[in-house]
């Protein structure tokens, strides 16, 4: 009997090594030759804020290493990033930028951000003037946090012209539920957990440093949704928002973000501080023949959508508040058939993104300028 529970015990012993060895192995492999994208922010980027419900940590600073890039981040003591703000000298523009990941965009470094290239083309333009922007861009955040961004800095840092960035993927349903996301542990977290086997912190742990994980993850979702098991489906918000049939949910998300922008409108009016709504569109809408393939392959009609509608209703609100917009879809794929604008991993602009984006707000801005504080190209 000892004998026969020394064997099974053996055995078992055996297939945990063997697994392990295995998991190993195609995580070393994983790194190597498939990298996955893994919970992208280290632990103490986030605090928690009671007006903003979390915000970047002032003072903090590292280097973030990922498969696609290495940056140096520094937050400042206003929990900006970028360096420390201080009363804005005679003759300066300052220029305040309002977003979410992609105007933080902590997968470059400070100077090729889309604004810091929006500030030497207006550097440029305006023949050496002195130009400052203010990096107030929060990774998860949406136009209910911007609003509440700009009631914080505008009294304090006084800008002459405002650029809020809106992220078309994402910023619809980030306004519907502005309270979702929370810091834990000096983390970002969804406030409600999703039921599994493995209890939520291994999950979380493994979602943050296992590429294994994440790839046998996804490939278990892909199969279920092939065999119409179930599964989560990455792309159904995106879908439903170039959708021809707008769900009842994305005309909610329309009209909660249009109440925010008649209200950041007012904020800014009120300060007398022109603003400029900037329109970044998702990579699919950049590439149309990518999401028929993809519309195709999951059985969709492509004809059923259209790529250019979240940019149109967002410039039909901006307009119907009298603010001037920018919608860079145009931009894009004027550049489509070139360098990847998008990193293919990490999801948001390259340089050369970021540069195109700078060069088409800074020529935006320059009449808003002109306008505000009387300067001349």
């Amino acid at each position: 009997m000892n004998r026969s529970i020394r064997a099974w015990g053996a055995n078992l012993l055996l297939v945990a090594a063997s697994v392990l060895v295995t998991l190993g192995g195609l995580e070393i492999a994983l790194r190597v030759f498939l990298p996955q994208k893994l919970y992208r922010y280290p632990q103490g980027l986030f605090r928690e804020d009671a007006d903003l419900v979390f915000t970047l940590t002032p003072g903090y600073h590292a280097r973030f290493r990922n498969p696609e890039y290495t940056t140096d981040i520094r937050i400042n003591s206003l929990g900006l990033r970028g360096s420390e703000v201080g009363l804005k000298d005679p003759g300066t523009l300052r220029i305040l930028g309002l977003g979410d990941s992609f105007t933080s965009a902590l997968n470059v470094q400070e100077e090729q951000t889309f604004l810091a290239a929006a500030k030497a083309y207006l550097q440029k333009a305006l023949n050496g003037r002195r130009i400052e922007v203010i990096n107030a861009g929060i990774p998860n955040q949406g136009t209910w946090h911007e609003l509440r961004m700009l009631r914080r800095l505008l009294p304090p840092l006084q800008p002459d012209a405002i650029v809020l960035s809106v992220y078309l993927g994402n910023d619809l349903f980030d306004n519907l539920h502005p309270l979702d996301t929370v810091v834990r542990n000096g983390f970002l977290e969804n406030r409600t957990h999703r039921r599994s086997v493995l209890p939520y912190e291994v999950r979380e742990w493994l979602q943050r440093y296992s590429m294994s994980y994440v790839f046998l993850w996804n490939t278990m979702d892909r199969m279920k949704r092939l065999l119409e098991l179930g599964g989560s489906d990455p792309l159904d918000p995106f879908k439903s928002i170039v959708s021809l049939q707008p769900r009842p949910s994305v005309e909610e998300g329309y009209r909660v973000t249009r109440e925010l922008l008649r209200q950041i409108r007012d904020c800014s009016a009120g300060a007398g501080k022109p603003l400029l709504v900037v329109l970044i569109p998702a990579e699919m809408q950049t590439h149309p023949n990518r999401f028929i393939a993809f519309a195709r392959g999951e059985g969709l009609d492509p004809s059923a959508y259209d790529l250019s509608l979240p940019g149109r209703r967002w410039t039909e609100m901006a307009v119907e508040l009298g603010l001037p917009v920018l919608d860079l879809l145009p931009v894009f794929r004027d550049h489509a058939s070139g360098a990847s604008l998008w990193m293919s991993l990490d999801g948001h602009l390259t340089p050369l993104g970021n540069r195109l984006t700078g060069d088409a707000i800074g020529s935006a801005l320059l009449p808003l300028l002109e306008k505000q504080a009387g300067v001349r190209p």
